[in-house]
């Protein structure tokens, strides 16, 4: 069995697959497009390396700290990078299925056109990151299923940037989404319930059919907002910026619901209203 160290790394001519690197010291080497498949790089400090186009298949990453380090294009599909730091990192391109990303460090970390299908993102730090044109949905799967999106349950997304991502089917429960950019977002059937969306902006951004129920909203902008189906009952929507009174009719709310006062509901009978400008 190889016994692997800095030097050996470097000279390896990124043939790394199934090398065990746990807790090494390979900050800024230059690993672009290496063989990583199945490796174990638990603990191991790569801040500020050149992963771009490496292929880490299956890796071991757990508490790696990747702080800094250029991972455009790379391959992370099924890797477990839970508790790692990504702080600063470029993930642009990046594909993510599958991955394990609970509990990372993402602050400011570039996840442009990146593929988090099914990524596992619970409880992440996500504060200032970029996802603009992500993916962060489910897959279909056998005999036409279709799996739940990305999880970012609990993870802090404030000041995040989701624009025109695709969301769709995203678990966003208990997430804070202050101040969190979600225009030309698709967020269908995404769940938002007791999240806190504080100055969101969910301008031109497709709600249909998710599900704010108990969610918290302070000050948020719907202009352009699709909401057909979009679940209300109960939430206090008051403070809701340039929110559209016929689509408000297309989504489902209840007498506890709190409209904006520029907003009148109409009660036709228990369960069927209009809205209309004030």
């Amino acid at each position: 069995m190889t016994t692997w160290d800095r030097d050996k790394v470097a000279n390896s001519k990124n043939n790394l697959e199934g090398a065990e690197l746990k807790g090494l010291d390979l900050s800024g080497l230059d690993l672009s497009k290496a063989n990583l498949i199945s490796a174990n790089m638990v603990s191991a400090d790569l801040k500020g390396a050149s992963m771009v186009g490496a292929n880490m298949f299956s890796a071991k990453a757990m508490r790696a700290d990747f702080s800094g380090a250029n991972l455009s294009g790379a391959s992370f599909l099924k890797a477990n990078l839970s508790k790692a730091n990504l702080k600063e990192s470029n993930l642009n391109d990046t594909d993510l299925t599958g991955t394990n990303l609970s509990d990372t460090n993402l602050e400011k970390a570039d996840l442009i056109r990146a593929k988090l299908v099914e990524a596992n993102l619970l409880g992440a730090n996500m504060v200032g990151a970029d996802f603009s044109e992500a993916k962060l949905t489910g897959r279909y799967q056998r005999e036409g299923y279709f799996s739940r999106g990305a999880n970012l349950s609990k993870g802090k997304l404030m000041g995040a940037k989701l624009r025109g991502a695709d969301a769709s089917g995203t678990e966003m429960m208990e997430t804070d989404c202050t101040d969190v950019d979600f225009t030309n977002a698709n967020l269908s059937e995404a769940n938002f319930k007791h999240a806190l969306l504080k100055s969101a902006c969910f301008v031109n951004a497709k709600l249909g059919d998710a599900d704010f129920r108990s969610a918290r909203f302070i000050d948020c902008d719907f202009s352009g907002a699709e909401l057909i189906e979009t679940k209300f009952q109960g939430v206090d929507l008051s403070s809701v910026k340039n929110i559209s009174a016929k689509e408000l009719q297309s989504a489902f709310i209840d007498s506890e619901t709190q409209v904006p006062d520029y907003i009148k509901v109409i009660w036709k009978s228990e369960d069927t209203y209009e809205c209309e400008l004030v």
